[in-house]
């Protein structure tokens, strides 16, 4: 019983899981989209409708024109514009732009619209006559009047309406269908080809001091409205600008320019005998260190990159189409290093320049060192045994200036803590050298105590023979005998010294 028991909760609990596992959410990646709702398809006229221009999965400046008109940066939302219809016809809401994709970080060129239809409202039959020959006929006058109390208000949808009011008026067929420009121009520059009703594709190339561009044109029919002219503001490189002429039956047609702003510098600096230029195109930077700003250099406003705690400004500059961020020195109006951030290894950091003080290194040669793939300055050994070793001198992502050791055997990359890279055979050569060293100096201090105590003694036995008593002949100055006084005398001089020398 026990046993049946455990099967069938054991049966339950994978039951359980099994719905569970089935019912779990599914990880969805969605690509940028651009979509156009309406909040109905048929209106009538005085009615209102809501157009929702979304954007999802992606970020970018959406233009919005046709019975709606707008241009604004969209980033994963949506907006909402109320129109009213105010004649019979179609209302059209047309949205376009280049959309970066979340995912895949790429631009994307979306369009889509939505298209309403406003109708007239239906009137109702007159029954006036009808009334006055058959005045005794008072029901039939009364339900005729309830029939017009019941006919649909202006919030009312064309779904109320009775299904023999829902065709399509007759004036509609009549609406003009000319949705052709009659001219196009703009305030900078020149269209390329010239312009032609039929056609509807052309470019502008602008000099890079030109930012803002103003696009004018009219359409070939009075009753057509047009979108997508005005001030333009252009960025350096490529920009699209599309026109569209929306006919009085809502068919509509986009004149699209194409323009190019020249990308090369306006402004240029001089780093180590190179003339560099700042760069015009996009550049972005790890707001953990740097924040973006402007600055002024020769009179002209560039964008810059400061950290203020840290007293740092980059500037974004290139040279044969070589871009690169570098460091500027504001008070003395010069660039100073280079700043390439990477990812090395699992490691933050930005390649600098290395001063001419630090680039001597004793045992080592400065040359290009190159680390998964990537080149950069430093240190290899001379030594041959330490061939897979190599210092790096870098920036971490603290604005730290430190160097780095690489080994490129493992391919791996840690903080030098300044000691030597060494192999076990070295450490041997280098103990046993020592240990020589050490022998000889022992020898050499062994020697120097004994040479020591030899000069000791050699001092101390001089100055006790400089001590000892002077023997006198028994022989007088001219080498004649002595005297027998003499000799008495003599005799007790030299027994005084002997006694004063054993006193001594």
């Amino acid at each position: 019983m026990r046993k049946k028991i455990t099967k069938f909760l054991a049966g339950i609990s994978v039951a359980i899981l099994a719905v569970t596992v089935l019912n779990l959410p599914k990880k969805h990646i969605a690509a940028a989209g651009l979509s156009v709702s309406c909040s109905s398809s048929t209106i009538y006229v005085g009615d209102t409708v809501t157009f929702t221009v979304s954007v999802s999965g992606g970020a970018g400046m959406v233009a919005v024109s046709g019975a709606a008109n707008d241009s604004d940066w969209f980033e994963n939302n949506s907006r909402s514009y109320t129109v009213k219809g105010t004649s019979a016809g179609s209302l059209s809401v047309y949205a376009s732009g280049t959309i970066a994709d979340f995912n895949t970080e790429k631009d994307q060129s979306l369009s889509s619209s939505c298209t309403v239809v406003v109708k007239e409202r239906s009137k109702p039959s007159n029954n006036n006559n009808n009334n006055s020959s058959n005045s005794g006929n008072n029901d039939t006058s009364q339900n005729n009047n309830d029939d017009y109390n019941n006919a649909p208000s202006n919030n009312d949808t064309p779904k109320n309406e009775p299904s023999n009011k829902t065709e399509k008026p007759k004036e509609e067929e009549k609406k003009n269908k000319d949705s052709s420009l009659k001219s196009l121009s703009v305030s900078e520059g020149k269209l390329s080809p010239a312009f032609q009703a039929g056609t509807t594709s052309y470019k502008v190339d602008l000099p890079g001091s030109v930012d803002t561009l103003k696009v004018s044109a009219a359409a070939n029919n009075s009753k057509a409205s047009l979108s997508g002219i005005g001030k333009k503001k252009l960025k350096p490189g490529n920009n699209t600008i599309q026109v569209i002429c929306t006919a009085e039956n809502g068919t509509s047609t986009t004149y699209t320019i194409k323009v190019h702003v020249d990308e090369k510098p306006l402004v240029y600096v001089n780093y180590q005998g190179k003339i560099l230029g700042v760069s015009r195109s996009a550049a972005k930077l790890s707001k953990k260190l740097f924040e973006e700003t402007k600055l002024t250099i020769d009179g002209k406003v560039v964008p810059a990159w400061t950290n203020k705690s840290l007293h740092m400004t980059l500037l974004y500059l290139e040279n044969d189409d070589k871009k690169d961020f570098y460091f500027y020195d504001t008070d003395k109006k010069e660039v100073t290093s280079i700043y390439r951030p990477m990812g090395l290894l699992g490691e933050n950091i930005a390649i600098i320049d290395v001063p001419k003080a630090l680039q001597k290194r004793t045992g080592m040669v400065f040359t290009t060192v190159k680390v998964d793939g990537k080149e950069l300055l430093g240190w290899t050994y001379q030594d041959k045994a330490f061939a897979d070793y190599a210092l790096l001198y870098v920036m971490n992502d603290a604005g730290d200036k430190v160097y780095y050791q690489y080994e490129k055997t493992g391919n791996t990359l840690q903080r030098y803590a300044g000691g030597a890279a060494i192999t076990q055979n070295a450490y041997e050569k280098l103990l046993k050298a020592h240990e020589e060293e050490t022998k000889q100096l022992k020898l050499i201090v062994y020697g120097l105590c004994a040479l020591s105590a030899i000069l000791f003694l050699a001092i101390l036995i001089i100055c006790i023979k400089k001590r000892k008593p002077k023997h006198f002949n028994k022989i007088d100055v001219k080498g004649k005998p002595l005297s027998k006084s003499a000799e008495i005398e003599h005799e007790s001089l030299v027994k005084m010294q002997q006694e004063d020398g054993e006193n001594f």
